[in-house]
């Protein structure tokens, strides 16, 4: 009997091999999701962020992606490192960095370094925010400031002090003191600017005033509104 269908042996032939290939591909494609490699949190953003600690745990749930870092737990982002007891990295790309306990931040391109108990690092915008006890050290200026709450704009090079904010500055005329409520501190173009309670203590001398501003560089202290001081002549 004639063969009514001389290309079906080739047909199915092809029809299997298709089924195969399709078999692999999926195959291959499971092992590429169930790699480790593929989750690693080094490989999530080994381009922006490096990381090291004694403990680390991933967590995956879905819209909640987040790694935390325990035992000398360390982070480095551009020119930023961070240090502390744990930190936590969330939110889209791993944007937010949370440190807690003994927290100590370098900013190596400033010369910077910041010590506090808590800190919240947004990379995106470049800001710095913790509400407890905070110390900094410019090193590059020889300036040193102290506070209960700290709002720091990188990309702006702003500092903003809150709560028994303080600034010293070593001078040729002796020490010089600024404390008030707030204080706005800017360490490229070395003004400062007090409000609320605003003191100078330079040397010998004191003022006082609602607002007073200064310029590190040129020593100029200017007092705004109800003002008052002493002057040791």
């Amino acid at each position: 009997m004639a063969n009514k269908n001389p290309g079906g042996r080739r047909a199915g032939a092809h029809k299997d091999g298709n089924i195969l290939k399709s078999a692999v591909f999926a195959s291959a494609f499971l092992l590429f999701l169930l790699s480790p490699a593929l989750w690693s949190p080094k490989a999530l953003f080994a381009s922006d962020i490096s990381f090291s600690g004694g403990f680390t745990k991933v967590s995956l749930q879905e819209g909640a992606h987040t790694v935390t870092l325990s035992g000398s737990a360390s982070v480095k982002y551009n020119d930023v490192s961070l240090d502390a007891d744990t930190i936590e990295l969330y939110g889209d790309d791993y944007n937010f960095v949370r440190c807690t306990g003994n927290v100590k931040i370098v900013e190596q391109e400033r010369n910077i370094s910041l010590s506090c108990p808590s800190l919240v690092y947004n990379r995106g915008k470049e800001q710095l925010l913790s509400d407890g006890w905070i110390e900094i050290d410019d090193k590059e200026h020889e300036v040193k400031l102290s506070g209960a709450y700290l709002d720091y704009d990188k990309n702006a090079s702003r500092m903003l002090l809150q709560i028994r904010a303080k600034i010293e500055k070593d001078t040729d005329d002796g020490l010089m003191t600024c404390t008030a409520d707030s204080i706005e501190y800017n360490s490229d173009n070395q003004t400062v600017v007090l409000k609320g309670s605003a003191t100078v203590v330079w040397g010998d001398d004191t003022y006082r005033a609602s607002l007073i501003t200064v310029n590190l560089d040129t020593e100029d202290v200017v007092l705004h509104g109800s003002i008052e001081g002493t002057i040791n002549g």
